[in-house]
């Protein structure tokens, strides 16, 4: 059984490894399928059902130490960094539908299934494998991956991570069955965002297919803490394939797969080999569907340097709160990230970002046209009928033109892009009110002028709300204090609605008249730091 497309959305993080707390690169990864989820119900109001999967991958020889380490059980240890990761989620507004981990019954139940159809394919046989082993990768490493130190230590080249030379026993997957198939995949359908992904992983096919099949267990007398192959006790499934079929066990698989295939796959390039070849060949082997869009991010530097636990430059997520608040660490990730290359946290450009842009463009923008010295009444009038000037036309025909700039550059997951046009406007809006000097034409007693200081409040106001709406997936919380402040009904904050309204009835403002509530005061405000 399937549901037709227009009536569902499926969208998907990583399930993130629990072997120590979440970090930065963790909370992207969520916030931006947050965000895409957030467009979509914007853009499309009548999807019956959006899932939005994430979680995390409890398995293998890492948490297996990792547990050791703490004096836990390896359960008792996944328990307490599985919980550090929801409380993440909810801290940052993260909306998810489905929280999945590895070590539910249902998920090695679908883990099972998974091999068991896949012998009856005849495409899993047991066989010896022998290669480097990266523990903290869960993974093997070909010889052009690896160099020796000085200390002769042999480890990975990109990451410094060391392996171990690695002999066993083990079931094989005849992943070179698909190697042609996986290949015109990528080529026609060119699956994967940014674009040139593409071309990468179709050099990591190459490289994988000189290496020949691929090991998919691990003895358990190595490794005990993982799902046992089905009939052979002596096997633990191997850790990533394990992981890779939690996308399967969130839409219902095997009993009931009604949101297939995932419409949007959020990953880190660190595992594009996994996502892009891997995964697709054991969707060919079950006979589903293969995703239709995988979107790749790249690392977060700090300071233009690569974060790490010896230097002490890595981010943590609750720090980033407690400086920046939810909405403020939202906006600044997303205006700073471009998906085809790596993104730069400098907190000092952060704050200036919160500053200059929410705080002053957005916030005093609403102050301004809601203060007793412009709008008395604090009422959101009626579409004046007197003809425009040439500002206001201008202001009027970038209001208009902003839902297409917005949805082109969020359609793309540019969300930077989006966020610069939403400020191009809100700019041009605050200049278009200085230029009016409605401080002035409050106090004129001329008709003239108190019909241009009612087309500036209502061409204020539109461009507020329209902005507001479109905000709604950067920054939820102070888009609804917008929202709510204009009185903006419910189901009126869509796409649909992000055009200028013909018809507006004049209406009061959700500002107290004696103790108003300013949305720049509930901004993330932040202390102007000199740049050292």
């Amino acid at each position: 059984m399937t549901i037709s497309r227009a009536a569902s959305y499926f969208i998907s993080t990583p399930i993130y490894y629990v072997n120590s707390k979440p970090h930065i690169g963790h909370l992207y990864s969520s916030l931006l399928a947050d965000t895409i989820a957030r467009w979509q119900r914007i853009k499309h109001p009548s999807i019956s059902k959006l899932i939005f999967s994430t979680g995390t991958d409890e398995h293998g020889l890492k948490i297996e130490r990792a547990a050791t380490d703490a004096h836990l059980t390896p359960l008792e240890f996944c328990n307490q960094v599985s919980e550090t990761f929801r409380k993440m989620f909810d801290q940052f507004s993260i909306e998810y539908s489905n929280y999945i981990r590895t070590t539910d019954e249902k998920h090695c139940q679908a883990v099972r299934h998974v091999w068991q159809e896949l012998s009856k394919q005849n495409l899993i046989y047991k066989g010896s494998y022998e290669g480097w082993y990266s523990v903290q990768d869960e993974c093997f490493v070909s010889e052009d991956e690896i160099i020796k130190d000085q200390s002769g230590q042999t480890r990975i080249k990109e990451t410094n991570r060391p392996v171990e030379w690695t002999e066993e026993k083990n079931y094989m997957f005849k992943l070179n069955q698909f190697h042609e198939r996986i290949e015109q995949w990528i080529k026609d359908q060119k699956p994967l965002y940014p674009t040139k992904y593409n071309k990468l992983a179709l050099r990591q096919l190459s490289e994988l297919t000189k290496q020949g099949d691929i090991s998919i267990s691990r003895e358990s007398k190595r490794l005990s803490w993982g799902i046992k192959v089905p009939n052979d006790s002596s096997q633990i499934v191997y850790v990533w394939i394990d992981a890779l079929i939690n996308y399967l066990t969130v839409a219902g698989y095997p009993d009931h797969t009604i949101h297939w295939p995932p419409n949007c796959q959020i990953i880190g390039k660190e595992i594009l080999r996994f996502h892009a070849i891997y995964w697709p060949a054991l969707l060919m082997g079950l006979d589903l569907e293969l995703p239709r869009q995988i979107v790749v991010h790249g690392h977060w530097l700090k300071d233009d340097k690569k974060m790490s636990k010896s230097v002490g430059n890595v981010i943590d997520p609750c720090d980033l709160l407690m400086k920046l608040q939810c909405d403020g660490v939202r906006y600044c990730l997303l205006r700073e990230d471009v998906l085809s290359q790596d993104a730069n946290f400098n907190e000092y450009k952060m704050k200036k970002y919160l500053n200059a842009e929410l705080a002053n463009t957005l916030g005093n923008l609403l102050n301004r046209v809601t203060s007793s010295a412009i709008n008395s009444e604090c009422i959101y009038p009626s579409r004046p009928s007197h003809p425009l000037s040439s500002s206001a036309t201008e202001l009027l025909d970038q209001c208009i033109n902003l839902p297409l700039r917005v949805t082109t550059a969020y359609d793309l997951y540019e969300f930077y892009h989006g966020i610069i046009a939403i400020m191009d406007v809100l700019r041009a809006c605050n200049a278009y009110v200085q230029h009016e000097q409605p401080w002035l034409l409050a106090k004129s007693t001329i008709e003239n002028d108190r019909q241009r200081l009612q087309i500036l409040i209502y061409l204020t106001l539109e461009c507020l709300r329209i902005c507001g709406i479109l905000l709604q997936p950067i920054v939820p919380s102070i888009s609804k204090q917008l929202l709510d402040a204009l009185g903006i009904d419910q189901n009126k904050r869509t796409l649909h609605d992000c055009t200028v309204q013909i018809e507006h009835k004049a209406k009061h403002l959700n500002f107290m008249k004696n103790e108003r509530i300013s949305l720049y005061q509930r901004l993330p405000i932040v202390e102007n730091e000199r740049d050292e």
